[in-house]
């Protein structure tokens, strides 16, 4: 059965694109097989990858009425496909929002992506309406990014009352976890936020923190995932190869998978 998971945050600019990004590539490169959809009308995967920007996607399927994977990007990773946004005029946003939920389109695309794909990840628009809100409602795992400052962390309880009421009506929807970013052991403000999170959120807190590094500006600017920003790729780039064994290791063994996985012999 193919998992879903959410990667929400009520504010922006707390890193939450380049996580779901770089845990997609993470994923894919351990041989799950990984859609990334973007469902924010801003399109923050497209403007995050080159190449990506200008290509129909989620926002045309919808218009047109079409396949919800029509316009599926495959990437230099065989195991990962992106769905990406395409164009939404900025003065549609609510308007798209309503045609999505009357349309059911992130629900369709799970169902048709259950044959192809072991996980779909959405990365979703800051905030607890709007395409988030859908996104929410049909996922079964969610996601918390939190930046490790102090209005962020006060955001925080926000989302996890949502996720509560969307349960109490019948959503599958449960917090996998929470993720800190941008963190620094320098910095005492970062450390004693990451504390915080750390105290507030305990075992919900993954183990593993995205830290402020100015790689990530790299990639950025280049337009690609950590893991391809160079041939050899940059030591912070492992951080997300240890974040993704954490989530999988939340999520448990795949339904009908994992019989065959143990021990792999060095030498035959």
């Amino acid at each position: 059965m193919t998992r879903s998971i959410a990667f929400a945050s009520l504010k922006g600019g707390v890193g939450k694109t380049t996580v779901a990004l770089n845990c997609a590539f993470a994923f894919a490169r351990r041989g799950a097989r990984t859609l990334l959809v973007d469902t924010d009308p801003q399109g923050a995967i497209g403007m995050s990858l080159d190449g990506v920007g200008d290509r129909a996607g989620l926002a045309a399927n919808l218009a047109r009425g079409g396949p919800p994977l029509e316009g599926l990007v495959k990437t230099r990773l065989p195991e990962l496909c992106l769905l990406p946004m395409g164009v939404v005029d900025a003065l549609d946003e609510d308007r798209f929002a309503v045609a999505a939920r009357d349309a059911n389109i992130l629900g369709r695309i799970l169902e048709h992506s259950q044959r192809d794909f072991d996980l779909v990840l959405f990365d979703t628009p800051a905030g607890l309406g709007g395409m988030s809100r859908l996104a929410l409602e049909e996922v079964d795992s969610v996601i918390a990014v939190a930046q490790c400052e102090p209005l962020a962390l006060r955001a925080l309880p926000r989302l996890l009352e949502l996720l509560a009421k969307l349960r109490e009506i019948g959503s599958a929807c449960a917090l996998l976890g929470v993720v800190g970013t941008m963190s620094s052991f320098r910095d005492p403000v970062l450390l004693a936020s990451l504390e915080e999170l750390w105290s507030l959120y305990r075992d919900q807190v993954f183990d593993t923190a995205i830290p402020r590094d100015g790689t990530f500006l790299q990639a950025s600017r280049a337009g690609v995932p950590l893991g391809l920003l160079s041939r050899r790729p940059p030591a912070v780039a492992a951080v997300f190869d240890k974040l993704v064994a954490e989530i999988e290791e939340r999520l448990g063994p795949a339904e009908g998978g994992g019989d065959n996985d143990g021990p792999i012999r060095l030498v035959d």
